[in-house]
């Protein structure tokens, strides 16, 4: 693993009558080009309260150490960055979740709105807050479709591949049902978010990309969850780029007789 590897959260949030999605990326930087992108986990919950939601979040945030949780902050979203910005009680273990910072956004003044809510235990800049629209929309799109094409994004093995090689094992071998579905859910929602990247339909308005779903029965909930994590990782591309940039500039000098 490098040094300079680190997680990202990626949330697509539901509520009643539709589940939430979570896709965790292990970001590895490269020293050319942009970085590895690898596809770990992915969790999903139904139904659940926005406040359980927080709790769950936060304990993925502190197992994984991860850098930043990316919320879609329209709709259902906001009502769930309410949960984030105060602090939670583990009903496991009786711990305090604290709140979370917000350490950036895709629209102005999101400053002012969560300023308010920090104390001195805030998991600062912990939240990077997402409210699409067909620009941004195009730009996810568009850097999606990029690293796949250039094998930048990983992805966990097919189900049917994982379950081969668990049953191959004593270990596989010796678990029962439940366990051993439990062991290979990560690997059968992969192979649910390959279907619905399957199924989405490219199409023009104007200047955007618009996706569409070819058939309707077919959610897109972890597609949305995987972009939106790859969007922030974008961002944090193009930061890294233009502060390189700058510390060339910085470096370069003429001299003169």
């Amino acid at each position: 693993s490098s040094k300079n590897a680190y997680y990202v959260l990626g949330i697509d949030v539901g509520r009643k009558g539709c589940t939430s999605e979570v896709c965790v990326f292990k970001v590895t930087p490269q020293a050319q080009g942009t970085s590895l992108k690898t596809l770990v986990n992915l969790y999903t919950w139904d139904e659940e309260h926005f406040g359980v939601q927080a709790i769950n979040i936060k304990k993925l945030y502190y197992k994984y150490k991860a850098k930043q949780v990316v919320i879609d902050a329209n709709g259902l979203g906001a009502g769930l960055v309410d949960f984030m910005v105060t602090d939670q009680i583990d009903p496991e273990t009786g711990e305090i979740l604290p709140n979370f910072g917000v350490g950036g956004a895709t629209y102005e003044g999101w400053e002012q709105d969560f300023k308010k809510f920090r104390t001195p235990d805030t998991e600062l800049d912990a939240m990077y807050l997402i409210k699409a629209n067909a620009p941004i929309n195009t730009e996810a799109h568009s850097y999606v479709q990029s690293q796949l094409s250039s094998g930048k994004i990983k992805f966990l093995i097919d189900e049917n591949q994982a379950k081969v090689k668990l049953m191959s094992t004593k270990m596989g071998q010796g678990m029962d049902n439940d366990k051993r579905a439990e062991y290979l859910k990560p690997f059968t929602l992969t192979t649910i978010l390959r279907e619905q990247m399957l199924n989405l339909v490219e199409e023009n308005e104007g200047v955007n990309i618009i996706l569409k779903q070819s058939t309707k029965g077919i959610r897109k909930d972890k597609f949305s969850a995987f972009e939106y994590g790859l969007y922030y990782i974008k961002q944090e591309e193009e930061k890294l780029k233009r502060r390189k940039h700058h510390n060339i500039s910085d470096m370069m000098f003429f001299s003169s007789r």
